[in-house]
């Protein structure tokens, strides 16, 4: 029998409607000692609710594993995983690239698992799943015979975990380099390097549905390693590539390479600076994808969130020709997706701009919104046709 902790009214009416969390402050009898492990947690009426991970470090200090009072052990693990693949039936291969465990959307708090060409990288990114790395390789081992193991348990979300930041080799072949495929485009990954686990497989769906809308001269503003390039190279005249990081633009220049496109120009620069003077020459573009790093990480940044979200998309409006598609995302879930129209209206009012939204975009479906969960929804996007 686990230890139960004690909820109050206000934590168990979010639990009461299918959330998974429960924070610090709204447990009535902390128990420090426990962090890291498995507890149980009742309402004010000391009702059994549900058992999960508890961690008091931290600020969300429960998540729900089970609603059972059931044991949890190796098998409960075992059919949380088998679940999460069967999701995925048909697309794991050995040139695929794809996300296998989705934390909250896949019902597994803490742990992230991305396939990469039968590789797999692991993220554990609560004390709860960090104590369990073993039996969670192993699982992933025999489910899925992967040609090698990696941790990458450096993600920022660590330290509000009270973790240090880790990577390394568990399991099979080791060597972190390999070659994935999307839809007929090879990109190179290394499995210790980079953002995330390697790549923004969140973003994979979008980057195709992009490529049907290239044409002519096309720009792909935060481009990282040139997943949006790729992809708008298919049918551009040209494109042009830019972000301030020079790693990640030695990997997209790898890329060009191995797809050998040659339609694609790669300039190391920072767009907030590249983009006034593109507007000063006057630069036309039939289509540009504007795709920043998280400018929003926490409910205190939303002023400055909008801001750089507003100039950003109102320089790329000012660059559209007419009749030119704009696809703005973001990726924060603390900037909304009306967050996100209302600042492309501003823009649009602000430059003169009409758009026509076409279509409304979010995370691949290897990313699984759980409803009852809003934090798992953080990827949003539009596409506008601008007059």
């Amino acid at each position: 029998m686990v230890t139960r902790l004690r909820v109050n009214r206000k934590g168990f009416k979010r639990l009461a409607f299918g959330h998974l969390w429960v924070y610090q402050n709204e447990i009535e009898n902390p128990k420090p000692e426990l962090s890291g492990t498995i507890v149980g947690i009742e309402n004010p009426d000391k009702e059994f609710v549900g058992q999960g991970f508890y961690n008091h470090h931290s600020k969300i200090a429960f998540r729900v594993l089970s609603r059972s009072p059931e044991a949890i052990g190796r098998d409960f693990f075992v059919n949380l995983i088998r679940s999460a693949i069967k999701r995925r039936a048909g697309k794991i291969s050995r040139q695929s690239a794809l996300r296998l465990v989705n934390a909250e959307g896949d019902l597994f708090p803490g742990l992230i698992a991305d396939w990469y060409a039968g590789h797999l990288v692991i993220q554990c990114l609560i004390p709860g799943t960090e104590r369990l790395f073993e039996m969670i390789a192993d699982i992933f081992w025999e489910e899925l015979k992967p040609d090698s193991i990696w941790f990458r348990n450096d993600g920022g979300g660590r330290e509000m975990e009270g973790l240090p930041e880790d990577k390394y080799f568990w399991k099979g072949v080791d060597d972190p380099r390999v070659v994935i495929e999307e839809q007929g485009l090879k990109f190179a990954v290394n499995l210790m390097e980079g953002h995330k686990t390697g790549l923004y497989l969140d973003q994979a769906e979008n980057r195709v549905r992009a490529s049907e809308f290239a044409r002519g001269r096309c720009l792909d503003a935060f481009s990282y390693q040139g997943g949006f390039a790729l992809h708008l190279s298919k049918k551009a005249q040209e494109v042009i590539a830019v972000d301030s990081s020079v790693p990640a633009l030695a990997v997209l220049e790898k890329n060009l390479e191995l797809n050998d496109i040659r339609n694609v120009k790669v300039v190391r620069e920072n767009i907030f600076d590249l983009l006034p003077e593109m507007e000063r020459e006057k630069l036309g573009f039939d289509l540009i994808v504007m795709d920043p790093p998280p400018f929003a990480r926490s409910k205190k940044d939303f002023k400055n969130a909008r801001r750089g979200y507003y100039e950003v998309n109102r320089r790329a409006l000012t660059l559209l020709n007419p009749g030119g598609i704009l696809l703005s995302y973001s990726c924060s879930f603390h900037f909304s997706l009306s967050d996100l129209i209302d600042t492309l209206r501003s823009a649009m009012g602000d430059t003169g701009r009409r758009g026509r939204l076409l279509e409304i975009h979010t995370q691949a479906k290897d990313h699984p919104i759980l409803m009852n969960v809003p934090e798992s929804w953080y990827l949003k996007g539009v596409v506008l046709e601008v007059d």
